[in-house]
């Protein structure tokens, strides 16, 4: 009972007839005051009778006084009925506005009571509705693309989780069987020691880069600081940490035009992006340079990475930017990539109202648009 009390159809039923009720009192105040003025306006002055009656004019003190009786009398009568009339006509009212109500609100039942059904695993289901066009409906469709929303996002959560432990579990088995067999054998030569620790400390770097990798993708979904940055100064900054990492490998990196332009942004992840386009280049490319043009159109910032390599194939073209995919398998114990870097690359180009398409053509051609 005390559910049906606190229910949503009881309180717009009741205001339903709250409303009611005060148009219906209302009314009868105004009827009231004209009966009055009507009932009265022969009897208590005559001359403001608007058609003469003859037969009220002639009329006697005393049977002028039982008129006016009789009038009051039919006046108290008409004022009760009234009264007793709204009564159950607020009942009455108040069971119609009801009934309304829960056939209006049908839906948003049938929306709670789907909404206690979901769970991770049925999240792609959708609630099924007659779309009428009102609130009602609107509310539903966007519980459905939440739901979806929600489900991608799950097994978008649940494919990181897998990869991640898959990258972890190799260079850590590495560790293990290095370390293992170390312990096994106390007279183990130099050299195949130092080939085991060599293995272990490639995995270990694999994992801190991994890491790393995962940390920034997280803080890339925070809100970080932004001023205003000089591109050719971002671009030169990246070529010169990309150049430390992969020094020695005879590779040319060329930039292009980029001065006096101007974007707000976060240097340090701008800088991670630009890094990782070059990396990706010197390491993957197996060509021999790079070429950054940096153009202003429209207000906007147009910056094209073109390198003379084998280029991407173009039935995985539309996966490059996923998490952990390569296009090498087996690239990442040679190089020690964890198939991060344009994904990374694209979350932060992403974060800054840009947007990065890969350009199918000879070489791999990587274009960044970014809105001044």
């Amino acid at each position: 009972m005390k559910k049906f009390f606190k229910s949503l159809k009881f309180k717009m039923a009741l205001l339903y007839s709250g409303i009611l009720l005060v148009f219906c009192v209302g009314f009868l105040l105004l009827m009231n005051v004209f009966l009055v003025n009507y009932m009265r306006q022969d009897i208590g002055a005559p001359r403001m009778v608007v058609f003469d009656n003859p037969a009220i004019i002639n009329l006697n003190e005393e049977k002028m006084e039982l008129l006016k009786s009789s009038r009051e009398n039919d006046l108290e009568n008409i004022r009760l009925i009234s009264i007793y009339a709204i009564l159950p006509f607020v009942v009455l009212s108040f069971g119609g506005g009801y009934l309304i109500a829960d056939n209006s609100l049908k839906p948003l039942v049938r929306l709670n009571e789907e909404m206690k059904k979901k769970s991770t695993k049925n999240l792609r289901q959708k609630v099924e509705f007659n779309d009428t066009g009102d609130e009602i409906s609107e509310l539903i469709q966007n519980f459905n693309n939440m739901s979806e929303y929600l489900a991608r996002s799950f097994d978008a959560q649940k494919e990181f989780v897998e990869n991640a432990s898959h990258e972890l579990k190799t260079p850590l088995a590495i560790i293990q069987a290095n370390v293992d067999s170390i312990l096994a054998d106390s007279d183990i030569p130099k050299k195949d020691l130092l080939n085991m620790l060599d293995d272990s400390k490639k995995s270990i770097i694999f994992m801190n880069k991994l890491t790393e990798d995962l940390l920034l993708l997280s803080l890339v979904d925070v809100e970080f600081e932004k001023k205003e940055l000089n591109i050719k100064e971002t671009l030169d900054g990246a070529v010169v940490d990309a150049r430390k990492i992969v020094d020695g490998n005879d590779f040319k990196i060329k930039l292009n035009d980029g001065h006096d332009l101007f974007v707000n942004g976060n240097e340090v992840l701008l800088k991670r992006a630009f890094q990782n386009l070059i990396e990706n280049a010197v390491k993957y490319s197996k060509g021999t340079e790079l070429v950054i043009d940096v153009k202003k159109k429209d207000n906007d910032i147009y910056i094209v990475f073109k390198d003379d390599g084998v280029g991407v194939p173009k039935d995985v073209q539309g996966k490059i930017f996923d998490r952990f995919y390569r296009v090498d398998k087996s690239r990442s114990r040679k190089t020690g990539g964890s198939g991060l870097g344009l994904a990374i690359t694209k979350e932060i180009i992403k974060k800054h109202n840009g947007t990065i398409r890969y350009v199918d053509g000879k070489g791999a051609t990587f274009e960044v648009h970014l809105s001044q």
